[in-house]
């Protein structure tokens, strides 16, 4: 045998008139948003990974060059020292070099375009949000052709 009490019986008629719409209307909405929510978390955790692999492709990038650079201190000294026939290497370590440092420069923008720099503000540097049309401490209005942002 079923006992209803009030708060019971109220439940039931709001379940009759129309709630139960209203509840998977609610249940559909939260459900869209976890979606995007979800979707927003995959492309800043993707843009996150990508960012790392850029940044480990820099480092091994700089790190080439430095042994380049080091390579060509030691071949200098060894010019110094009347060394003859290491023009070639020297030429060749120096282009790899000027490679390596355009590698670096366009590995940067990568990272760059993955990862914008918020605008700061030019009167007071505060650094605001990327969607600031106006700072938030002193006014000034922010503009694309901001240099600071």
């Amino acid at each position: 045998m079923l006992i209803l009490n009030d708060q019971s019986m109220k439940n039931m008629n709001i379940l009759r008139g129309g709630g139960i719409l209203t509840i998977f209307k609610k249940v559909t909405e939260g459900a869209k948003s976890l979606g995007e929510g979800a979707r927003t978390i995959g492309k800043k955790s993707s843009d996150l990974v990508e960012t790392t692999k850029l940044k480990m492709e820099i480092s091994k990038r700089e790190k080439e060059m430095e042994n380049n650079l080091s390579a060509l201190g030691n071949l200098v000294f060894m010019q110094y020292k009347g060394e003859e026939g290491l023009e070639d290497e020297v030429d060749r370590l120096l282009q790899s070099t000027r490679e390596l440092e355009t590698e670096i420069a366009e590995l940067h923008e990568q990272v760059a375009r993955l990862n914008p720099k918020p605008p700061t503000c030019p009167s007071c540097k505060t650094q605001l949000p990327l969607v600031a049309k106006f700072c938030y401490i002193c006014g000034t209005k922010i503009t694309s052709d901001n240099p600071e942002g």
